[in-house]
Parts: structure tokens; C-alpha cells; sequence
């Protein structure tokens, strides 16, 4: 059963805790309007609670606009997941998102996740479209420090055996291996890009990881 891969500290996911009771909602807002190009990106808001005896039931939220309840936002009570409306800036900056709990009990999480594609073959834009995203990300959730922010260059590619990963260009296909790790990772081609063309895994890899570009590493 493949598994999925959050994009951890390297889109610095954000986890808004609340000022007093109320989060600003153009914090929020900002990485919701955030347009994504990779079928493979998964999106989720949720609740995280720190203390292990409250339950998702017992968290309220609230959207409110000019210190008035706009309307309660459901939390699911499996997995404290929550869907946020994405506002105009305009909007974003009259909301605020309201919580019932104290910053120390509860906080919102913003996770980004890399879901494997589901056959063995994908368009090289589809699959590598997923840097563009998770720079995008970066950008959005950073703000004013975002040329501080590490920058996505590669994607590295999980696998429970050997596995092989091949991109049939116009020419010569390129082939890649797994390592010791049983990993891959390929930097993005902006050449590539715009031809677009098939990746063909030997297998599904279990996770996909964006990951900067070090100098230091071999280019693949």
C-alpha cells in the first residue's frame, strides 16, 4: 500500500497558533489561494491538539468578520480535518478565524502533501510540476522573508525494492537507478518541461519528496 509524504519543514507548513483566540485569516488565506499546476499535490487544513484527552468534538471554530460569527466551520471528528474558504485579500484582511481552545491546547495545521501517481507512467509536467507547487508554497507561506526560504529543485523518489525511473525524451532515454536507499532523485529540467515527456516507473514509489538542490550532490 503506497503512503503519501507530507512536505514537511521544507514548505514550512504552517502551524497557526492562535493569538488569544483568534488567528488573523489572511495568514491563512494567503497559502489558500495559492494555484497549484501538480495533480499529485494534496492540500488539508486541520486541527492539532496537543492535549491527549480533548477531543475533535470538544474544538469549535468560528469565521468571523467584524467581531461577528460568520458561520462555524466543521471539524471532522476522526481526523480534525477542516475546510476554509479562500477569500479575496480584500475579505481576508475584515476575517478572522476563531477558536475555542487556548494556543497551548490547539493549533490549525497546514499540510502539503505528494501523493504517488497511480500507473506506472506520467507526464514529466504532471510529475515535476509538483517543484513549481512547493515553491509556490514557499513563496506564499514565508512572505516577506521568502529569499531566506530554501528553494525546491528535485524531487526524490521512495521505493520499497529496486526500482528504475526512465524518461523517454526525443532522444537517448535517460535512465535512473535506486541507490543503497532505494531512492532516486532527479533535478527538474526546465528543457524537459517543455517537452513533457513519459516518465515510466518500474514500480510505484511509495513517496515522493521534494528536496533542494545541493551543489555538493551529483547531478542526476
Amino acid at each position: 500500500m503506497t503512503k503519501a509524504l507530507l512536505i514537511a519543514l521544507l514548505v514550512l507548513p504552517m502551524l497557526l497558533q492562535a493569538e488569544g483566540r483568534d488567528i488573523a485569516y489572511a495568514k491563512i488565506n494567503t497559502a489558500l489561494s495559492v494555484e497549484t499546476q501538480s495533480p499529485l499535490l494534496e492540500v488539508k487544513l486541520s486541527v492539532d491538539i496537543a492535549d491527549a484527552t480533548l477531543s475533535f468534538e470538544e474544538v469549535k471554530v468560528w469565521l468571523v468578520q467584524d467581531d461577528e460569527v460568520v458561520s462555524e466551520m466543521f471539524v471532522d471528528p476522526v481526523d480534525g480535518s477542516i475546510q476554509l474558504p479562500t477569500l479575496t485579500e480584500k475579505q481576508a484582511r475584515r476575517h478572522l478565524l476563531r477558536i475555542n481552545q487556548s494556543e497551548e491546547l490547539v493549533q490549525i495545521s497546514f499540510d502539503i502533501t505528494v501523493l504517488p501517481p497511480l500507473s506506472t507512467e506520467i507526464r514529466y509536467r504532471e510529475l515535476f510540476y509538483v517543484v513549481d507547487d512547493a515553491n509556490l508554497f514557499i513563496k506564499a507561506m514565508a512572505g516577506p522573508m521568502a529569499f531566506l526560504a530554501p528553494k525546491v529543485a528535485r524531487l526524490k523518489f521512495h521505493f520499497t525494492e529496486s526500482a528504475t525511473i526512465t524518461v523517454r525524451g526525443a532522444g537517448e532515454p535517460l535512465s535512473f537507478e535506486t541507490d543503497s536507499h532505494l531512492s532516486i532523485s532527479i533535478k527538474q529540467s526546465s528543457d524537459l518541461m517543455e517537452m513533457n515527456p513519459m516518465v515510466v516507473f518500474s514500480a510505484i514509489p511509495v513517496a515522493i519528496e521534494p528536496v533542494k538542490w545541493n551543489a555538493s550532490e551529483h547531478p542526476r
